[in-house]
């Protein structure tokens, strides 16, 4: 995924991963490893600019978020000998960053952290990468936060992809993936690359012609990468032998 999104800032916008301003974003980070294997591509002369202010990390869930502090702290000191408090991580749902600030301004725990999330709300991000969670119920299998309502985000979901979809039920729109679409679409605006590992329901799915409608528009280049890990085509793949996450629709 790392080398993908190097190619594509080569061809598509003639820069570099560690070139100055190129503003990365996880906004799922869980416990850090896309960020982590960031900084093993990243140029070392050009890490402690990145490590400083271009790196940016969410999570949502406090275990996690520590581990993930861990993880990022240990591989910058791994290259470069010294330690360094890693600044971009902020303990904050991605989903809220989108609504206004009198719904979140709670929501950001103490005041070094809603530092950080400011920052990062200023941050010209470039770069969106991560792995959604997808489950159109929930945020976590284990909690009971069902169906979280989002006003703005869900908003322009009916806006954008609920409004251009000839089909009559539409609930899969609701699922956290298909919002992490459209939430980090607004974020990198009109320059930028989203890199996602996803289920593929949007693919073929009939709810998700709006969205396939609008990826068409929104982006000027799209690539797919089949993993082939739909456990519905093939439930020879179920389990961890063959499919790393044993998704039904990956």
């Amino acid at each position: 995924m790392i080398a993908s999104i190097r190619e594509i800032l080569r061809t598509e916008f003639d820069r570099e991963l560690g070139d100055a301003g190129v503003h990365f974003l996880d906004p799922f980070t869980g416990t850090g490893n896309f960020l982590v294997h960031l900084m093993r591509e990243l140029p070392k002369t050009a890490l402690p600019r990145k490590y400083a202010g271009e790196l940016w990390a969410n999570e949502i869930m406090l275990l996690p978020y520590y581990i993930a502090c861990l993880n990022v702290e240990h591989e910058y000191f791994e290259r470069t000998g010294t330690y360094e408090a890693f600044p971009g991580l902020c303990l904050v749902d991605t989903f809220d960053l989108a609504e206004p600030r009198e719904q979140t301004e709670m929501s950001f725990m103490y005041a070094e952290n809603t530092e950080r999330v400011n920052r990062q709300k200023k941050a010209p991000i470039f770069v969106i990468l991560g792995n959604p969670p997808y489950n159109a119920n929930q945020q976590d299998e284990n909690d009971n936060n069902k169906n979280r309502k989002y006003p703005r985000l869900d908003q322009r979901i009916r806006n954008t992809y609920a409004a251009d979809s000839a089909a009559t039920l539409l609930n899969k729109l609701s699922d956290p993936y298909i919002k992490a679409l459209r939430w980090a679409t607004d974020r990198v605006g009109d320059d930028g690359i989203v890199a996602y590992v996803t289920n593929s329901g949007y693919l073929d799915g009939i709810a998700a012609d709006g969205v396939r409608q609008h990826l068409a528009g929104d982006f000027d280049a799209i690539y797919l990468v089949d993993l082939g890990g739909n456990v519905r085509k093939n439930p020879k793949l179920s389990g961890t032998t063959h499919n790393v996450s044993a998704s039904r629709s990956a």
